[in-house]
């Protein structure tokens, strides 16, 4: 599971050097107007907002779907869908070729619930943020190597993504093949496909002591975030701020920025999260790690580049590497058991709301001062981090799950 999930993320993550700038290109040629305008921003981030509307409305589903019909065939399906997408974003010349793409890609990148979901299944409730750390370290493998990847396809295809999508569509059909060949399906108990309604399922759950707080800060914090990763390509070369890169070189100094990110974050997921989490505990890595968001918020987009631009990006990336594992894990920990897929389902799917509003209000911030975004993003990252406090420890259900439900 770790290595499909390491190439589905890989596939996602090489778009990231290429998605702003190119979302920026082709709405200035469908309104005719300069890239300053109000209206391109929004514009920019609809098309950014398009691939997670798309996982907001069917990530639930596909969660509960993988609860009644099994997680595997859920992740092949998604995995096929992936294939199609990319292979139309190789031939998207148009913003609207563009949008449906990006929509179908977040159609397929719904099942990350559900791969959640796998890994709660196969592991004891004690080894659960450890486990979760390594779908982290994936995840950050992924980041790590995507950007500079997909910023090299760019760079040896002229800026066209024609190389782009089909090299993504082919690891896509690698990743298939993966699931078919090495995925087992997992041992969990199924919900009844005629039990409850979804709508009174979640509802269900939201009213598991702790639970709603905790998808409520997870909502929060991304809806922070997505400041930072949809403007960030679009910051370094700002001719209105202080970096300037110049247009043909700001994608591949992007991926290495967002490469170091990732680095750190690896080392994070894969060795930090075993050494600190287990003392800590994951609500007080949370409390801490969410507070240091705010002033890596408030200096990124005043940060030179040397020194202090690299202290900056590798606290993001521990920051980032530490409290998102903790995050995944106190959500399952008060998921009851039978609805793990429907719940981190459903987590993803908030985050998929922040990934909604977020881009199309953080671009048309951008439109009026660059800096703005990461501003806001900061304001927004002070609630989660007192939202934290206010964390109960859940009622355990049963013996076995005293360990699971422990937060310290």
């Amino acid at each position: 599971m770790v290595l499909t999930v390491f190439l589905d993320l890989l596939g996602f993550a090489m778009f990231i050097p290429d998605l702003q700038l190119r979302g920026q290109l082709l709405a200035t040629q469908f309104l005719h107007m300069d890239n300053k305008a109000l209206q391109v921003g929004l514009l920019i981030g609809l098309g950014q907002s398009v691939y997670s509307i798309a996982q907001l409305l069917t990530g639930t589903w596909l969660g509960r779907l993988s609860d009644t019909n099994g997680r595997r065939i859920v992740l092949l399906i998604s995995s096929a869908l992936s294939v199609f997408a990319y292979i139309l974003y190789a031939n998207a010349h148009s913003i609207f070729l563009l949008y449906l793409s990006r929509a179908l890609s977040g159609v397929a990148a719904a099942n990350l619930g559900v791969a959640f979901a796998y890994v709660a299944d196969v592991s004891k409730p004690e080894e659960r943020s450890a486990k979760m750390g390594m779908l982290g370290a994936a995840f950050g493998a992924g980041f790590v190597i995507g950007p500079a990847l997909g910023a090299g396809l760019l760079a040896m295809n002229h800026d066209s993504p024609a190389l782009l999508g089909y090299f993504a569509a082919a690891l896509s059909f690698v990743n298939f093949i993966l699931i078919y060949r090495l995925v087992k399906e997992s041992n969990f108990d199924r919900l009844d496909s005629h039990r409850g309604s979804l709508i009174g399922n979640i509802s269900h759950a939201a009213s598991v002591k702790g639970l709603g707080i905790v998808m409520l800060m997870f909502f929060m914090m991304n809806l922070a975030f997505t400041n930072l990763e949809t403007t960030f390509f679009r910051l370094l070369e700002a001719k209105n701020w202080i970096f300037q890169i110049p247009s043909d070189q700001v994608k591949t100094v992007g991926a290495i920025i967002l490469t170091v990110v990732g680095i750190t974050g690896v080392f994070t997921q894969g060795g930090l999260v075993r050494v600190i989490v287990p003392k800590l505990g994951e609500l007080k890595t949370v409390r801490f790690f969410y507070s240091m968001f705010i002033p890596v918020f408030l200096c990124i987009p005043y940060f030179q580049f040397y020194w202090p631009g690299i202290i900056g990006v590798i606290m993001l990336g521990v920051t980032n590497g530490l409290s998102g594992p903790s995050m995944n894990a106190l959500v399952s920990q008060r998921a009851p058991r039978e609805m793990q897929g429907s719940i981190m389902g459903l987590t993803q799917s908030l985050g998929s709301l922040a990934r909604v509003i977020g881009p199309v209000f953080a671009n048309f911030l951008f439109q009026m001062r660059p800096s703005y975004p990461y501003l806001y993003g900061a304001g927004l990252a002070c609630i989660p981090a007192i939202l934290s406090w206010a964390i109960l420890k859940p009622v355990p259900q049963d013996k076995d799950e005293v360990a699971f439900a422990n937060v310290h």
